[in-house]
């Protein structure tokens, strides 16, 4: 399988394929409360949950040839988030097969457009690299924030459903225009 493992770079970031040197700071974010409002509310309790976490995302690497991406700001050259495409290789909102574009970052860093920065950058490459695959994002329908990211990146609401796997309610995310 071809692989799509880009390393990009935007103004203020650096966006790579994450390694398991990594996961003391992906623990830092996972670990936040916060982070985790929108999702399942329960943040990760140890950095062995995120070992496997990350051993996950780089079997996606392997087996898809394309995966979840760590950010890195440039100035601090620190790891503050992910982001980037996961393939859907379960039914999700009744449909399998497609790429799903998220990102989480670390509570310090939000309200800084890094989460806009780093999802137009892959939706930039998605354009040259990645047509051929079906795209689509979804988030929790209270969280604004995940909301403006995804609009400012092509993407439209197009439906409501209930995320099973933890048990919220989400808005389903097609693409409909081109934002660059």
């Amino acid at each position: 399988m071809e692989k799509y493992l880009p390393i990009l770079e935007t103004e203020r970031l650096i966006i790579r394929p994450i390694q398991l040197d990594d996961a003391a700071y992906f623990f830092a974010m996972d670990s936040q409360p916060e982070v985790h409002t929108f999702l399942k509310n329960e943040p990760v309790q140890s950095i062995e949950e995120i070992k496997k976490v990350i051993i996950y995302i780089q079997q996606q690497y392997e087996q898809y040839g394309i995966g979840r991406l760590g950010v890195v700001e440039k100035s601090s050259n620190q790891w503050i988030g992910w982001t980037g495409f996961k393939y859907m290789d379960e039914l999700e909102n009744g449909r399998i097969g497609f790429l799903d574009l998220g990102y989480r970052f670390r509570t310090e860093s939000w309200g800084k457009g890094y989460a806009t920065e780093a999802a137009l950058a892959c939706m930039h490459y998605y354009r040259e690299q990645l047509p051929h695959f079906d795209v689509h994002a979804i988030t929790h329908i209270q969280n604004k924030g995940s909301r403006n990211v995804l609009e400012k990146s092509g993407f439209q609401v197009t439906e409501q459903f209930h995320l099973d796997i933890w048990n919220i309610p989400c808005y389903w995310y097609d693409l409909v225009h081109d934002t660059l």
